[in-house]
């Protein structure tokens, strides 16, 4: 007698594969939406940090060239 050969896949690998895949790629997804959220909040600090100065600069120098 022979070694037996199947042609049928074996289903159970491949769906523990397929269920690796999805776990990894689902903390994949999960990473990059966090850091995009820690961008945005970087970006929106930023333009709250630039427009404060301005307005914080503005407002003594605005009252200096009016009191001349």
């Amino acid at each position: 007698m022979g070694v037996e050969v199947s042609n049928k896949p074996n289903v159970s690998s491949i769906q523990s594969y397929v269920e690796d895949l999805e776990y990894k790629v689902g903390l994949i997804t999960r990473n990059r939406g966090l850091e995009s959220g820690t961008e945005s909040a970087g970006t929106k600090g930023l333009i709250i940090g630039v427009v404060s100065a301005i307005v914080l600069m503005g407002i003594p120098l605005a009252l200096y060239f009016l009191m001349k």
